[in-house]
């Protein structure tokens, strides 16, 4: 869905404050409610399709925040940024799979700022390298 969408069908229109518009188009497949910068760039899109709300953010940024817990439920989550991603805590960080846990990157490096690493398996546990350096 882009910003001609908006321009092409006509649909009910509402002002807004600081010149922005909100748009309800009546489709077929479809009922979207769309929101409109002052410049006419769609900044969200509500879809009410079939299969559920679809939530669709355009801009620069975008933060979500909450006073109190913030919990995201799918059957599958995929996280992406193109130049990177960041997660920092002023608490623990506990990943946990009951599955297979795999990382993968061009290099790792695991630090502990005070205290312990510690590794542990109910089975094997494989050190491989080219060199595996110890006390270095």
């Amino acid at each position: 869905m882009d910003h001609a969408l908006a321009d092409q069908e006509p649909g009910e229109s509402v002002d807004l404050s600081r010149r922005q518009r909100m748009i309800v188009l009546r489709r077929p497949e479809a009922d979207v409610v769309q929101f409109l910068s002052r410049e006419g760039e769609i900044t969200l899109s509500v879809i009410l399709t079939e299969a559920g709300p679809v939530l669709r953010f355009s801009g620069a940024s975008l933060a979500l925040q909450a006073s109190g817990s913030l919990s995201l439920e799918a059957e599958h989550v995929h996280l992406h940024g193109r130049s990177g991603v960041s997660m920092s805590t002023d608490g623990d960080l506990i990943v946990r799979a009951k599955g297979d846990l795999i990382s993968e990157a061009r290099v790792q490096t695991i630090t502990a700022t005070l205290g312990d690493v510690s590794v542990s398996a109910n089975d094997d546990v494989r050190l491989v390298g080219e060199r595996v350096r110890m006390n270095c």
